[in-house]
């Protein structure tokens, strides 16, 4: 009985923690079609737009691993992001920050008006360690071929030794 019960509030904690993460909508056969556009984040409009890096995945920095992942999704105009989907990635582990952070930006903090119809738009997010000789500018990341795509976010970890 004791053992129920704890099984039981597990399992609720679980799905309690589970549903803070964000909501992102899959894909509809609605914006399937829609073409996709390129640099669409550069133009000026969108510069207030606070994007952050996706976070190092623990297990990949551990294993000083560096890779990609191409995130694509759909800008509505309502300032609302749907179909979240990586479309190239060089790990799982990359991919999953990848796709969790872009519902994470600030897209409701824009103004409205920006879009008068919905875009579909990719973001390459780089992993890489920096190691003190400047790998990891983005000038230099932008000519890794891994993942494809223009609009790119570095998320850059240290390489520690100890010893």
């Amino acid at each position: 009985m004791k053992y129920a019960i704890l099984t039981v509030f597990a399992a609720g904690f679980i799905v309690a923690c589970g549903a803070t993460e964000p909501a992102t909508t899959p894909a509809t056969s609605e914006y399937a079609q829609l073409p996709l556009s390129t640099d669409v984040l550069a133009m000026p409009e969108w510069q207030a737009l606070e994007r952050f890096p996706a976070r190092y995945p623990k297990k990949e920095a551990m294993a000083a691993n560096t890779g990609c992942a191409t995130v694509e999704y759909v800008i509505k105009p309502d300032n609302t992001v749907t179909g979240i989907r990586v479309v190239e990635s060089s790990s799982r582990h990359f991919a999953k920050e990848a796709q969790q952070v872009v519902a994470k930006w600030k897209w409701a903090a824009m103004p409205a008006g920006i879009l008068d119809k919905p875009v579909k738009t990719q973001t390459r997010f780089e992993f890489c360690l920096e190691d003190g000789s400047g790998q990891c500018r983005l000038e230099k990341l932008a000519s890794k071929t891994g993942c494809s795509g223009s609009d790119i976010i570095a998320s850059v970890g240290m390489r520690v030794s100890r010893g």
